[in-house]
């Protein structure tokens, strides 16, 4: 047999060996699974369960892009990865799940304008908004996050109709206020002119202000 000859055949049975020893030997098999970033309120199990990898898999395979692609199409989900370890036989599917920032329409949104489900309770301090749009949401939520702690928890609800005209019912002793903040612009100078006319004596009995323009506030 020529060299040539010998080179072939060497290479058909170290291809042989590796065929072997990924698609059937014990060798390279999942011998671990772990999942990272999954929200407490969700299962592991579950995760390992949905992902169809079992342990004592061929490593070989395993779809990573399928699996990706599978948890890609959870609402929650903002992204996964799934990697193998050749050497230790572990399967690590990581997880990054969205963050909400408010409560549009009975779920979930977040920071991008996306809407979820979300995998547990809902998380306390997050605003109940009503718009016409995510993007009219988001304004109102980002309006929502400049507010000082009381006014936030004094909040009964939040709503926008454009991005100059968000609005929100305060409790205010027995009554409630309906406060028209206009946009998210100088929230701060907002705040400051509410705690001022909230203050006066005078104004005990209002229903309504308008703090779209701060140096000229309406009460009524």
């Amino acid at each position: 047999m020529n060299l040539r000859n010998r080179f072939v055949a060497l290479s058909i049975l170290l291809f042989a060996v590796a065929v072997y020893l990924l698609a059937w030997s014990p060798v390279f098999t999942v011998k671990s699974i772990d999942v990272i970033g999954a929200p407490s309120s969700v299962s592991t199990a579950s995760l390992i369960n949905k992902s169809g990898v079992t342990l004592g898999e061929k490593l070989a395979r395993i779809e990573p892009r399928s699996i990706e692609k599978f948890f890609d199409e959870i609402s929650w989900v903002k992204s996964a990865s799934v990697s193998r370890n050749w050497i230790n036989g572990s399967v690590s599917i990581e997880m990054v799940p969205r963050v909400a920032v408010g409560i549009y329409k009975n779920k979930a949104i977040d920071a991008d304008g996306v809407i979820f489900d979300l995998p547990g309770a809902t998380p306390r301090g997050l605003p109940v908004v009503s718009a016409s749009s995510p993007v009219l949401g988001l304004s109102a939520i980002e309006l929502f996050s400049g507010l000082p702690t009381d006014i936030k928890d004094s909040m009964i609800s939040l709503s926008a109709s454009s991005e100059s005209t968000i609005t929100s019912w305060q409790q205010f002793g027995a009554s409630k206020i309906k406060v028209t903040w206009g946009s998210a612009s100088q929230i701060n100078l907002k705040v400051s002119v509410y705690r001022a006319l909230v203050a006066l004596p005078e104004n005990k009995a209002i229903h309504r202000m308008d703090l779209s323009a701060p140096h000229a506030p309406i009460v009524k």
